[in-house]
């Protein structure tokens, strides 16, 4: 299932011909992420304000005109399904204003050609809360990880999932690694595709914009990378 006993590779070739890695964004290129959520004004873009290394970082911000509660802005990328069933998703996200935010969410939906299972791990910053999304779809909090944090912080979160048993392995938070062994992911139903959504969201708290910045995403079959 991990690819973790291979050598090390060679640092001076690009990581991203490497068959286990399935995303690699440092926000330095192209926007090529696929937005959707509630509409209007919002931000979906590369700034050099969202930036935590380089020039630039994803800047995800609600909109601004008739901005409501639970406005929400998701930026998505399609990615091959693992060969060996890990997959590690990583990203530093932090944020201007934590206040306006409600939540922020590190998702996969995971289509193995007959299943479409969803692992998700959401980050609450005013609760606080970390939680990871149950076999039924609820939100299970890791008390654990009910700590604050401060404005422009960038924080490290990465959810490792066996989709080989669509099951969660752990989830991680600022830190703190949290072991979730042979916990199901959540089931939304049947489906004929094979492949991996990997995705990042926001959420307003009130009728103001709320935003998210995002950078140094990975995903792939290597924990240690």
């Amino acid at each position: 299932m991990s690819r973790d006993h291979l050598g090390q590779f060679m640092m001076a070739s690009n990581l991203a011909f490497a068959r286990g890695v399935l995303l690699l964004e440092d926000s330095e290129g192209t926007f090529t992420w696929t937005p959707s959520g509630t509409g209007g004004d919002d931000v979906h873009a590369f700034a050099t304000a969202a930036a935590f290394m380089g020039l630039n970082g994803i800047q995800l911000k609600t909109r601004t005109t008739s901005a409501a509660a639970d406005d929400l802005l998701s930026v998505q990328k399609w990615c091959q399904f693992p060969e060996s069933g890990l997959l590690v998703l990583r990203a530093r996200i932090a944020s201007p204003a934590l206040a306006a935010v409600k939540a922020i969410y590190l998702t996969a939906s995971v289509h193995d050609g007959a299943l479409n299972a969803q692992g998700q791990m959401m980050w609450s910053p005013n609760t606080p809360r970390v939680a990871y999304q149950n076999l039924a779809g609820a939100a299970v909090p890791i008390t654990e990880m009910a700590f604050t944090t401060e404005n422009l912080a960038f924080i490290t979160l990465e959810l490792v999932l066996d989709l080989d048993a669509m099951n969660y392995i752990a989830i991680a938070w600022n830190g703190i690694r949290k072991l979730l062994p042979a916990i199901p992911m959540y089931a939304v139903g049947s489906s004929a595709l094979r492949e991996v959504i990997l995705g990042v969201s926001v959420t307003s708290i009130a009728a103001a914009p709320a935003q998210a910045y995002v950078d140094t995403v990975y995903a792939g079959e290597f924990l240690d990378l």
